[in-house]
């Protein structure tokens, strides 16, 4: 007796084997995984702030000083008058580095700082007489015997000039030369001078009695150097 054996449909393709789901992993293939996903993770962060740092290195700029609040031309500078502030270089600005800040301190302003703007080796003048050593003399000018611009930290020569005079006394012209000084302070003259200001000069001791000559003659006149000359001393 033959026995029928039941097929199932296969719609003239050939029959395929079953497919067997795939097995879950296990906990301990999982437990497994964890490190390098951490590890992953901390990579790719740590790329992300390095390059943050460079970029913010590369984009910074360099440290400045920075004019924090007013000060008056004249006045000593102080740590509180400065900041520092990071900007990028730019071409004819040469604002004085924040590690210079401590030649600064104690030196007159020789312009008048406004807050927000850049320190620069021309806004500071000198240091003042008594640090530096030196005598101090004032002389009494009119109109025409200095630079209008006249400032604290500019440096001058103080040039004897020929005077008519009908009185008995000699011109000093002849005997003295140029003297070379700085000026610590420019101020207007008291009411009833015949002066127009009073100009305090920073000179060499040996000096000192010349330039007063001069001054009280009334046979001197300022002439105003260019930046980065000499200070003080003798011109001859």
């Amino acid at each position: 007796m033959s026995t029928l054996t039941e097929r199932a449909p296969t719609n003239g393709k050939t029959p395929t084997a079953p497919v067997r789901a795939k097995a879950a992993p296990s906990p301990v293939a999982r437990r497994r995984q964890v490190p390098w996903i951490v590890a992953g993770v901390v990579l790719v962060v740590g790329c992300a702030l390095a390059f943050g740092l460079a970029s913010l290195r590369a984009t910074g700029g360099e440290e400045v000083l920075a004019v924090a609040v007013p000060v008056p031309a004249g006045q000593p500078i102080s740590a509180a008058d400065l900041r520092a502030v990071r900007v990028s270089p730019a071409a004819g600005l040469q604002p004085v580095a924040a590690t210079a800040e401590a030649t600064m301190l104690g030196r007159p302003a020789a312009v008048a700082l406004v807050p927000g703007t850049l320190l620069t080796a021309g806004d500071v003048g000198t240091a003042s007489a008594a640090d530096a050593g030196t005598a101090v003399v004032a002389m009494a000018l009119k109109a025409g015997a200095y630079p209008p611009s006249l400032g604290p930290g500019a440096h001058v020569e103080v040039v004897p000039v020929a005077t008519t005079t009908s009185g008995p006394t000699t011109p000093l012209t002849g005997q003295l030369r140029p003297v070379g000084a700085v000026v610590i302070g420019v101020e207007a003259a008291p009411s009833g001078s015949s002066a127009d200001a009073v100009v305090s000069l920073q000179v060499d001791p040996s000096d000192a009695t010349e330039v007063a000559q001069l001054g009280a003659a009334g046979q001197a006149v300022l002439v105003q150097l260019p930046a980065g000359s000499a200070q003080g001393g003798s011109g001859r």
